[in-house]
């Protein structure tokens, strides 16, 4: 009821300002000042936090661009980087087949190319499982080389699939030659995973990092693939031979291609 009776005051007032003013000009100067006095100052503000808060909004729309282009930016880099990730793994798959191919050209044998698609270099039976069986004319007991050497021979085969024990294996046997003094002696893997040629004769001096091949005798696997370097030498048990501890010329952890040797050309 008392906010009525002052609204009601309030607009009474003003009516009676205009008549005044309308009947008495001089009057509108006096109250032009007033007004003008009392009303300046708040229009002043009121465009003051008005364009206050058109800044505001203008520089969040703005930020709301920049978030959205640095989102772009962001996706555009992680496809970058999964395009020279991808590109990167091709080109080293490139260099991988090539050095494969070139190890092909440099024996007289034919192969059938194959990818590993499981291992297990742990333990005493150490294998691995390439993509190629019997479908392919692969066959027990054939030679299996990378492009750095001799992995192993083909125990198992499967339709589409095989199992090769590897040179590690404890149960793999390697008829080998020291390429500079081309004496022979039998290669396998022992308990520690070692590499070591046995009925090596005693005589024979053998050097740090001398290079072993395979010896061709037995015709299992082809002569002159690579297999590993010396590394020391201790005397048999029996007193009559040495051994000799050979450091392998394939990393079988990172072995990703493979070649299955067959018959020679």
């Amino acid at each position: 009821m008392i906010f009525r009776r002052k609204f009601i005051a309030v607009v009474i007032l003003l009516i009676l300002i205009i008549l005044l003013q309308t009947r008495v000009p001089e009057s509108q100067k006096v109250f032009r000042g007033i007004f003008g006095n009392i009303l300046n100052p708040v229009l002043y503000y009121t465009e003051m936090t008005t364009s206050y808060i058109s800044n505001v909004y203008n520089d969040y729309i703005n930020l709301v661009g920049v978030k959205k282009n640095n989102e772009e930016l962001r996706e555009k880099i992680r496809q970058l980087k999964l395009e020279n990730s991808i590109l990167s793994e091709k080109l080293t798959e490139y260099n991988r087949l090539k050095k494969l191919l070139n190890f092909k050209k440099a024996y007289d044998f034919q192969t059938i190319a194959c990818n590993v698609i499981g291992r297990n270099i742990e333990g005493f039976l150490k294998y691995i499982i390439i993509d190629a069986g019997s479908t392919d004319g692969v066959e027990i007991n054939d030679a299996v080389v990378s492009y750095e050497g001799l992995v192993g021979k083909v125990v198992e085969v499967y339709r589409s699939s095989a199992r090769v024990n590897v040179i590690l294996n404890v149960n793999s046997y390697v008829s080998v030659m020291n390429f500079n003094t081309r004496t022979v002696g039998i290669l396998s893997g022992d308990r520690e995973g070692k590499l070591v040629v046995d009925f090596y004769d005693k005589l024979d001096e053998v050097s740090k990092g001398d290079l072993f091949i395979t010896s061709g005798l037995g015709g299992l696997y082809p002569k002159g693939i690579p297999v590993g370097n010396a590394v020391k030498n201790t005397e048999s048990v029996n007193g009559i031979f040495q051994k000799i501890f050979v450091e392998q010329k394939v990393n079988f952890y990172k072995l990703e291609n493979v070649l299955v040797v067959k018959d020679e050309e």
